[in-house]
């Protein structure tokens, strides 16, 4: 009876509410008249199955959730501006800060400051004053020597309090959060996404930009990213100015091999580094006079300067470096303690040395003073494991190049030196010249015993080359011709050839991945020509004209057409390509007439000019000696008109005196002078 009553089904739920007689079907003939879910019903089960919440979502919440902060952000701004209805429409901020705002002016620190001479002398004096107070302490007592000691201490406490006054300054001035409203609509950045995936590919495979530029290194950059696309406090103008900078360069250096990890198209690549472009140009506009020093806003400053350097507008970024000099004078990095180690000091020292390597070669091609002089430099160089994964001999010719460049200024340009007597500044050029033999030597040596293994030095290595042959070239200028009675055009052989050996490096890196990545190669260019001049050609074409060379001449129309790029998009590169080309003119045309001549090179009248442009070929044929006669050879000498039809309108941005500068190294050398 009990098995029966358990192989029974129970009576549906439903008829038992509704006292409706079950027939436990399945379902119950009740339920169905009903249009009701049967209890009784077997269904048949159902299969478990795992829900995997896609990235999207968290990418959309993180965005709602950024959006949600700034609407947050925004309402207690009008809250507060409510509380305040008198304020004037000059006092209103936006959300993007900045450390900096002439309100804060008479707030600055004074920064660094060493050992003045006055406190040496106090100094000096307290110490005598204490060794005479000690040795009569025992001899003699009473209110005189009370009194001596007490001005003693009283002349230290003044000269320390002086300095604990200055060292207050040296912190941070948080509470200024002052906002730039030139800025306000600079939010367009490119997709996270795409960042992310970019910042992960520069973790595992080394991105150009973290070469060219070691003032920052992949984590700190990964970090001001985060700070910025996902911003939970307030950033400076220098963090956004690091990030757009340097996500420009990842973007523009991007391999295409890299597009599909990446996730972008060439497109996007466009897209993203002309909104970066865009957000630069606004914050090289909106930037301020008087800025606090720290050592981001040196970081900042130096991407800035390399941006304005590779798009050939010198006379912006010397104003920039020259503002990272002061700062980094005025944060003391110039004096760092050897003693110190650690990743912040390793920091400190690879910007300091970026920022002098540029302030150095700049000032030496404009013709200025340096800010940072090195011979008031104690820093330490910067080491092999501070810069790992580049190759010695590459940042090492750099830093020769910024010392040299700067005993060049200090022996041979400045006016002291151009001051004393001819004889010693030939003996200076002739030292500074062994010395950059020496390093070529051994920067060649090192680069054949340990190539680099990275197709991404070769650049770095053709440039830091052609720098140190433009040096040499400067360098023997100085040196007078050792012929007897040589051509006022004609340089010493050491001279010409260096310049040769400048110039056939261009054309060589040219052929070699110009004319492949015209893009790169164009910035390559306009950083070379900011950080030494480019004398080597003026040199070979006064050669060429005085030698009638047809394989310098060959050489010099090669490099005209190695340099033609920069005239695309910068005015002074415009301007540069544009004397070259007329150099190249008048040396063709010298060689084409003296190869007509039987019995040798053509050799004007003494003192007779040699006209330029469309004057020169119409002037020539009067200058030309008539059946055999020989031509005193006095060489070419041109006029002061003729100089200024052939320099029109060149001017690249700079004054009289700088320009001067500029062209002093290209002048023939005249014992006479």
């Amino acid at each position: 009876m009990e098995a029966n009553d358990g192989n029974k089904r129970p009576a549906c739920d439903n008829c038992k509410n509704r006292k409706t007689k079950c027939n436990r079907g399945s379902p119950c003939s009740s339920c169905v008249a009903a249009e009701l879910d049967c209890r009784v019903t077997r269904r048949a089960p159902e299969k478990r199955q795992r829900v995997l919440i896609s990235s999207r979502y968290d990418e959309a919440m993180e965005n709602v959730n950024r959006s949600l902060q700034e609407v947050s952000h925004t309402l207690q701004k009008l809250v507060r501006l409510s509380e305040k209805p008198r304020a004037s429409s000059a006092d209103y901020t936006t959300t993007f800060a900045s450390g900096s705002h002439p309100s804060t002016i008479s707030g600055l620190s004074e920064g660094y400051r060493g050992d003045s001479s006055f406190k040496a002398h106090v100094q000096h004096v307290t110490d005598a004053l204490r060794d005479a107070a000690s040795d009569l302490e025992s001899s003699v007592a009473g209110p005189t020597l009370s009194t001596t000691l007490s001005a003693v201490q009283t002349s230290q406490d003044a000269t320390d309090s002086e300095e604990a006054v200055c060292s207050l300054g040296t912190t941070p001035l948080s509470s200024f959060n002052v906002q730039h409203r030139e800025l306000a609509g600079l939010k367009s950045l490119p997709p996270l996404d795409q960042v992310l995936k970019l910042l992960r590919l520069a973790q595992t495979e080394k991105q150009r930009f973290f070469m060219d530029v070691p003032v920052i290194d992949e984590t700190e950059f990964g970090e001001l990213c985060q700070k910025v696309y996902f911003a939970i406090s307030d950033y400076s103008i220098w963090t956004w100015t690091i990030v757009n900078t340097g996500l420009y360069y990842l973007f523009l250096d991007l391999a295409e091999h890299n597009y599909a990890q990446v996730g972008v198209a060439c497109s996007h690549v466009q897209a993203n580094t002309r909104m970066l472009a865009a957000n630069i140009e606004d914050v090289i506009q909106s930037l301020r006079l008087c800025q606090d020093p720290s050592v981001e806003a040196c970081q900042a400053l130096d991407l800035l300067t390399t941006y304005c350097n590779k798009s050939g507008r010198s006379t912006i970024a010397w104003s920039l470096i020259a503002a990272a000099s002061r700062m980094c004078i005025d944060l003391g990095l110039h004096h760092l303690p050897e003693d110190l180690h650690g990743p912040d000091i390793t920091k400190k020292r690879r910007v300091f040395w970026h920022i002098f390597i540029f302030d150095q070669g700049m000032a030496f091609t404009l013709g200025r003073t340096p800010s940072i002089h090195y011979y008031d430099v104690a820093t330490e160089r910067p080491s092999l494991k501070d810069l790992p994964g580049a190759p010695e001999h590459l940042y090492a010719g750099f830093l020769e190049f910024a010392f040299i460049v700067s005993e060049m200024h200090i022996q041979l340009f400045s006016a002291v030196a151009q001051r004393a007597s001819q004889q010693t500044r030939v003996e200076n050029a002739k030292a500074i010249a062994s010395r950059l033999v020496q390093i070529n030597i051994d920067s060649k040596k090192s680069l054949r015993d340990d190539p680099p293994a990275n197709d991404m030095f070769v650049p770095a290595s053709l440039l830091l080359d052609i720098i140190m042959h433009c040096l040499m070239t400067i360098a023997y200028r100085i040196v007078p011709c050792n012929e007897p009675s040589p051509n006022p055009l004609k340089c010493n052989e050491s001279c010409v050839e260096a310049a040769r050996q400048a110039l056939s490096t261009i054309v060589r890196a040219n052929e070699m991945f110009g004319q492949r990545y015209p893009g790169g190669w164009t910035m390559l260019l306009n950083l070379l020509f900011s950080l030494v001049p480019f004398a080597s050609f003026v040199v070979l074409a006064g050669n060429t004209v005085a030698s009638a060379s047809a394989e310098d001449l060959a050489l010099l129309s090669a490099t005209v057409s190695a340099i033609e790029p920069i005239a695309s998009n910068s005015v002074s590169g415009k301007k540069l390509l544009d004397v070259c080309e007329s150099f190249h003119q008048i040396a063709s045309l010298s060689v084409t007439r003296q190869s007509t001549i039987p019995g040798g090179p053509l050799h004007p009248t003494a003192g007779a000019p040699l006209m330029s442009d469309h004057r020169f070929e119409a002037n020539i044929a009067t200058q030309l000696p008539v059946g055999n006669q020989i031509v005193p050879s006095h060489g070419y000498n041109m006029a002061a008109h003729d100089w200024d039809a052939l320099m029109s309108e060149f001017d690249l941005e700079i004054d009289a005196g700088a320009m001067a500068s500029f062209v002093e190294p290209y002048m023939p050398f005249d014992p006479t002078l």
